[in-house]
């Protein structure tokens, strides 16, 4: 019984664990990406964000993929809008991106950072594009997805997490009450 007991106590901590990893990833406005997607051509916003890191951002490298793209026929970017504090940017989302941060990001007491905002489009219809994946992958420069934190730049290896462009389905997750006051 004990050891049922340990088992079902583990399967629990597990994913608490591993959901305080940090992550780096894409968020949309839900009117815009839902069900009411923008025509083609027409510019939404898209923020790149990172979650967990309990640390003050200086930097950050990665790519941004279309896997179901390469080419980037359908989604395309045409502007990116970095927060106050971004100092030196270096090549573009889908070929390798790296940003600087000074004064650093205060990933401590605000938990979500945004990072950058792209202003993107589409050439089609949504429906052309159901579940169109964008994945923070890497930086093909070194082969990792990484950040620095002060004080003294260690470097940190965040999660890159997959977005998807028009779903074909909205998945729903509970919180409560708190956590969505939280927010605010």
């Amino acid at each position: 019984m004990k050891r049922v007991l340990l088992m079902f106590t583990m399967a629990l901590l597990i994913p608490g664990v591993l959901s305080a990893e940090p992550t780096v990833g894409l968020y949309f406005d839900v009117g815009v990406m839902g069900h009411t997607p923008p025509g083609p051509d027409t510019a939404f916003e898209v923020y790149l964000y990172i979650h967990n890191a309990e640390s003050y951002i200086t930097a950050v490298e990665y790519q941004l993929l279309t896997p179901d793209d390469p080419a980037h026929a359908y989604f395309g970017i045409t502007d990116v809008e970095y927060p106050e504090g971004a100092s030196v940017t270096l090549g573009h989302p889908f070929t390798g991106h790296a940003i600087t941060y000074w004064p650093p990001l205060g990933g401590i007491t605000q938990g979500y950072n945004l990072m950058c905002t792209y202003m993107c489009y589409t050439t089609v219809e949504c429906g052309q594009i159901l579940d169109y994946h964008l994945v923070i992958a890497p930086h093909p420069g070194s082969g990792e997805l990484r950040c620095t934190f002060a004080p003294d730049n260690d470097k940190l290896y965040p999660i890159g997490m997959t977005s998807v462009l028009c779903p074909s389905e909205i998945a729903t997750e509970e919180e409560s009450w708190g956590a969505i006051k939280s927010l605010y």
